[in-house]
C-alpha cells in the first residue's frame, strides 16, 4: 500500500525489492482526448520532460513493449458505442525504464522516479 504526502511524493513498499520505496514526481503532462494528438505522444513527452530529453530520444524501448496505449485509449477515452459511454474511470499504471507511468482518466499522466529509502 502507498500513501502520498503533501509535497507530491509516494510512499510505499515494493514486495519485490524488500525495501521501502520513495516515488517522487519527475514530470507531469494533461492530454485532451478530444484536442488534437494521441495520448502516445503525449506519454512519449512526459517520458521526455522526466529524463530532460527531446521527446525523439525517447527510443528505447519501444512504449508498445512496456504498455498497451491504444487499449487505455480506448478504455478511458473511447467513443460511445450504442448509445452508452466507454468512458472508464481510473489510473493505469506501469514502468517503463525506471519510470513509474500514471495514466489517469481524467486525462493527467504523471511521471515518477523510484529511490530508496533509508539510504544514508
Amino acid at each position: 500500500m502507498s500513501k502520498r504526502s503533501n509535497d507530491g511524493t509516494i510512499d510505499g513498499d515494493d514486495p519485490t525489492s524488500g525495501s521501502d520505496m520513495h516515488q517522487t514526481q519527475v514530470a507531469q503532462r494533461h492530454y485532451e482526448s478530444n484536442g488534437q494528438g494521441e495520448l502516445t505522444t503525449a506519454i512519449v513527452y512526459a517520458i521526455a520532460e522526466a529524463e530532460g530529453v527531446s521527446p525523439r530520444e525517447v527510443k528505447s524501448p519501444p512504449l508498445y513493449e512496456s504498455v498497451d496505449v491504444p487499449s487505455i485509449e480506448d478504455a478511458f477515452f473511447g467513443s460511445d458505442v450504442a448509445g452508452g459511454s466507454r468512458q472508464g474511470i481510473g489510473t493505469v499504471e506501469f514502468q517503463y525504464t525506471n519510470y513509474l507511468v500514471k495514466v489517469r482518466s481524467d486525462g493527467w499522466i504523471q511521471v515518477y522516479e523510484q529511490t530508496e529509502t533509508g539510504l544514508s
